[in-house]
């Protein structure tokens, strides 16, 4: 949904290959029933306002900002899960891709298809520091520069903390690491098996990454599953991913652009999405 034209060319080519057919509009029409995904540009999603919330498919913002405090509000909840901040860059595609398919979990989504996949399971503080040389040794190897690898060990430090701290009191902690790279990205997650994570968790931690750079929250302890420290990840990798199948499972995606190797110069990512497994 946009009155530009060149942003509709962007857009077709992504959802083609869902096999799906494709509806243009200027505006988001009245009956959006039957609908797949919603894609929606910055100037339709200001002009709908409340409206987007009474979709029922996952509704995809292009070419907006996360700079915009509407837009943070608009993300509190589904169905406005997804930001494109540049729907020319393969992002659009691979989300739409999952949305249609229901086929979210899994890293190699984001790369090069045969690129190589490492992954490591994580019980302890051990295991986390092990893992965080393990994977910066690996970055270094790929050529990655120092600030890069920086970025990506603190990530991955992050990601793991979260996975086995906000867990259920009865729990064990575990966490699975996983790491791969192709021409272009580099790619860490971290999943556990609770499916804990919320989306209005996610977007309150990019509000604060956002607004008060993750201080936290004064007279308030987090509740277990928050998500501590994604204000932290969120300002230093370039696309943040979270798949969620409620009560069953998380996993965490962090994407880096090689071809960018410093620290971002905008605070927080490019993209943003927040899947929801729905049930079988």
């Amino acid at each position: 949904m946009s009155r530009d034209r060149s942003l509709r060319g962007a857009v077709e080519p992504a959802l083609a290959s869902l096999g799906v057919a494709i509806e243009h509009c200027d505006r988001l029409p009245d009956d959006t029933g039957g609908a797949v995904v919603v894609v929606v540009d910055r100037a339709t999603r200001q002009a709908a306002g409340e409206r987007l919330r009474a979709i029922a498919a996952p509704v995809v913002i292009v070419g907006d900002d996360l700079d915009d405090d509407e837009l943070i509000s608009a993300m509190l909840e589904a169905p406005v899960s997804h930001l494109v901040a540049d729907p020319h860059d393969g992002d659009l595609e691979i989300t739409s891709e999952k949305l249609a398919s229901g086929d979210l979990f899994g890293l190699e989504k984001y790369l090069a298809d045969g690129a190589a996949v490492s992954e490591r399971s994580i019980a302890s503080d051990a295991d986390k520091r092990h893992a965080i040389g393990e994977v910066s040794a690996w970055a270094e190897a790929l050529g990655a520069r120092p600030p890069l690898v920086y970025r990506l060990a603190s990530v991955a430090d992050e990601l793991m903390m979260n996975a086995l701290y906000d867990t259920p009191a009865t729990s064990a902690p575990h966490a699975m690491l996983r790491w791969a790279a192709d021409d272009r990205v580099l790619a860490v997650s971290v999943g556990d098996s609770f499916g804990m994570l919320r989306q209005r968790d996610v977007i309150d931690h990019v509000r604060r990454a956002r607004s008060e750079r993750g201080r936290p929250l004064p007279g308030c302890d987090a509740p277990r599953g928050a998500g501590i420290g994604l204000y932290l990840v969120f300002g230093n990798v370039a696309s943040l991913v979270v798949n969620v199948e409620s009560g069953k499972r998380t996993e965490v995606v962090g994407l880096f652009d090689r071809t960018v190797p410093e620290r971002p110069a905008r605070p927080c990512a490019r993209s943003l999405h927040v899947f929801q497994a729905t049930a079988p």
